[in-house]
Parts: C-alpha cells; sequence; structure tokens
C-alpha cells in the first residue's frame, strides 16, 4: 500500500496522458473526473465519497449554521481561507454570494483570506502559505468585533499551515467560532512534519478538530476523490471538488435550508459534468488545434 497522501499520487487512470492523443486525453480526464462524484477507493478502506450520507449530512449541518449567522450579518461572519488555488476559490465564493446578499439589500457578510494578501491570487506566495502564526494574525484582523464566525479552512491535502495556525485560533476560541476543514485526503493522512516556529502539525491540529466534532464543536468534510489527473496540478480535481462543497452549503443556507438537499444540489454539478464531456469531440479539436503544448 503506498503511503503517500492520496492527493499526493499519480493517478492510474491518466498515466498515459503525456503520450496520448487530443481524443485520448479527454477520455481519460472524464474517467478521472468521474472520481469525484463516484468516490475513490483503491486501498479498499472504505473512504468517504462526495456522496455519502456521513458527508452530506456534515454540508448540511455546516449550511445550518451559515444559515444561522446570516440572520445578523452584521454582527456575524463566514470566513473561508485557503492558499494558493483553494485562496482564490474562497475569495471568488466570498465576492459571490456577498453579491448576492448585496442584492437582497443586506450587508456582506462573507470575508475570505489567501495566503501571501490579494497578491497571491495573481502570483504564488509560498512563504506565507507555511506561516500558521501569520495565518492566525490574518483571521484575528479580520473577524474583529464580531461576535459568531464560521470559519471553512480549505487544504485540499490537510497539509497548508497557514489553515492549520487558523483552525488551532478557532479552536482556542469556540465561544465565537465554528472551525469547518475542508479537504480530500483521510485525516490520519494528514501532513505530519513539524513546522517551523510552531509546535504542533496539521496532523495533531486535525485530530483535534475530530475530537471536537464529536462532541458538535466543529466539521470536518474530507470526501476522498483520488489523485489528481496530473500529479503536482493545481488541484484540478480538488478544485473543482472545494467549489462544489462550497456551493452546496451557501445555496442551501440562502434558501434557508430544506428547498434544496445537498445531494440534489450535487447532482445538478454531475449532469453538468456529462454535458461538459458528451462535447468531448469538439474538447478533444480544440486541444489538437493548441498543438502539443498540453502535454
Amino acid at each position: 500500500m503506498c503511503d503517500r497522501p492520496i492527493t499526493e499520487r499519480s493517478n492510474q487512470l491518466t498515466a498515459s496522458v503525456d503520450v496520448a492523443s487530443p481524443t485520448d486525453i479527454v477520455s481519460l480526464l472524464q474517467k478521472c473526473d468521474t472520481e469525484i462524484f463516484q468516490g475513490w477507493d483503491q486501498d479498499g478502506n472504505g473512504y468517504k465519497s462526495l456522496h455519502s450520507e456521513e458527508i452530506l449530512q456534515r454540508i448540511n449541518s455546516v449550511s445550518e449554521v451559515a444559515a444561522t449567522l446570516l440572520q445578523d450579518p452584521l454582527n456575524n461572519a463566514i470566513v473561508l481561507s485557503g492558499c494558493g488555488t483553494s485562496g482564490r476559490l474562497a475569495f471568488m465564493v466570498s465576492r459571490s454570494f456577498n453579491r448576492h446578499l448585496e442584492q437582497q439589500g443586506k450587508p456582506m457578510c462573507y470575508y475570505y483570506s489567501i495566503a501571501g494578501g490579494d497578491k497571491a491570487l495573481f502570483t504564488s506566495q509560498e512563504a506565507p502559505e507555511d506561516d500558521p502564526l501569520h495565518g492566525r494574525n490574518v483571521l484575528k484582523e479580520i473577524v474583529r468585533d464580531k461576535r459568531r464566525v464560521l470559519f471553512l479552512g480549505i487544504s485540499c491535502g490537510l497539509s497548508a499551515p497557514f489553515v492549520a495556525g487558523q483552525l488551532d485560533y478557532c479552536m482556542d476560541h469556540l465561544d465565537v467560532f465554528v472551525p469547518v476543514l475542508i479537504g480530500f485526503n483521510p485525516t490520519e493522512q494528514a501532513r505530519d512534519i513539524p513546522v517551523e516556529k510552531w509546535n504542533k502539525t496539521f496532523l495533531g491540529v486535525t485530530k483535534r478538530l475530530e475530537d471536537l466534532a464529536r462532541l458538535g464543536h466543529g466539521y470536518i468534510i474530507n470526501p476522498v476523490v483520488g489523485p489528481e489527473p496530473i500529479t503536482g496540478s493545481s488541484r484540478m480535481k480538488g478544485g473543482t471538488a472545494t467549489k462544489m462543497i462550497l456551493d452546496v452549503i451557501f445555496t442551501q443556507a440562502h434558501q434557508h435550508l430544506g428547498i434544496l438537499k445537498p445531494s440534489a444540489i450535487l447532482r445538478t454539478y454531475e449532469l453538468v459534468n456529462s454535458a461538459v464531456y458528451s462535447q468531448s469531440t469538439a474538447i478533444a479539436a480544440l486541444l489538437e488545434a493548441a498543438g502539443k503544448s498540453p502535454r
């Protein structure tokens, strides 16, 4: 059995993608994307998929928290945070749902943080990603004077120290925060490497949150969607799954719960995925026109 985290492994489905024809590239990517919805369990450990009842219940519970906080957007906050692709998704989703609040004549309630600040929306900022104390300070600044805060820390590989520091701070102040971790590895595969100038690891933070989650003081949403189609890529599958989870949580919250269930919203994404790949011939033609550079 491979001891590497699932998100960091090579995907056997796309092992030949670098030598495949444009038509075959699209076919391989389709097979790989299917794992987002159907799950991945090549290790035979019964990993939870996006459609598993346990994951759907956690998504529903976080939606309930969000719906409650949205009733008083002036005094409450919903904070989305991450590094790199995850932070950019936090930015995009927070802006989208703030726009929805604005259209209803309500003040904004969504905030984002990204390691390295807004500069990281355009270029990689690696040093801040490895600084948990910086993450903590950024979060403290965002939520000054807020009574209740729903914090969603996104780390696809359960590995970003910036996010770990923020989650740790949330767990130190449960009178204010509801901490949520979103990632795509089993919790035991969270990074267990010492962080410079910090006496904790992401695994230690994850275990602490697991204990609190059992008491109803936090949540871990970590369906296993399998390795990326391109090893080391910018979270092609992880980014898609992150966007879906965030959209489901907040769409349901804004509709005051119960109108659309998480499973129903996820099915619409599955239909969109099928519709995209129904145009495989046209997509392959675009790849062919682009020459060999995508390979």
